[in-house]
């Protein structure tokens, strides 16, 4: 599990992890992170804030602990892997669905990013048209068919491969060399993180 709090009050150059808020108090700063059991709490001026965190960054036990969340998702999509190839395809409905109950996935677009990075790192399919990303979706039982069927797969995925330019924000999925078609996508550094964010 991952907590971060942050509170700035001048705007500062700070991780990409870390949220800032801005009040007219003076020049104070604080971050206070928790990894599991590790816990990080930097709190001074602004400028000793930041670098206190940029050491902090190239610690061993702070690459320890993303390490560990990397792990522990890793683990995961093998567990499923697994679960696969022990009961077979029918039982992928219930295993994807408990992978986005466990990491708190509930949003459309967040769904259909998961399903995409399901389809890749679990069922290593590399071809998946919008068919087979809203019959994975359907397979979990959390929505009827009907219900998927509104929603609008190619829109959401060009948003997400348009994130970063019109959104200022890296974009969540994009196209393989050679393959600039919706059913092609792969899911980004930028979308992993985003989809580990949802699961602290």
């Amino acid at each position: 599990m991952i907590q971060i709090t942050s509170r700035f009050y001048q705007k500062v150059a700070c991780p990409r992890l870390v949220s800032m808020s801005e009040e007219d108090n003076g020049n104070i700063g604080r971050i206070w992170i928790r990894v599991g059991s590790t816990e990080v709490d930097l709190t001074g001026s602004a400028r000793e804030v930041n670098d206190s965190w940029l050491k902090l960054k190239e610690q061993d036990t702070w690459a320890s602990a993303l390490s560990k969340i990397r792990t522990a998702r890793q683990d995961a999509i093998e567990a499923a892997r697994q679960s696969i190839n022990e009961t077979g395809i029918p039982e992928r409905g219930s295993a994807f669905r408990r992978l986005l109950e466990n990491c708190n996935v509930y949003r459309t677009g967040d769904v259909i990013l998961a399903a995409i990075h399901y389809l890749r790192s679990v069922e290593k399919e590399d071809d998946t048209p919008p068919r087979a990303v809203k019959r994975l979706i359907g397979d979990s039982g959390r929505w009827t068919d009907a219900e998927i069927e509104k929603w609008n797969l190619s829109l959401y995925i060009n948003r997400m491969l348009d994130d970063s330019s019109s959104r200022g924000r890296p974009a969540l999925l994009a196209y393989p060399a050679g393959k600039e078609k919706n059913r092609y996508v792969v899911v980004t550094d930028a979308g992993r993180d985003h989809l580990e964010r949802l699961s602290s």
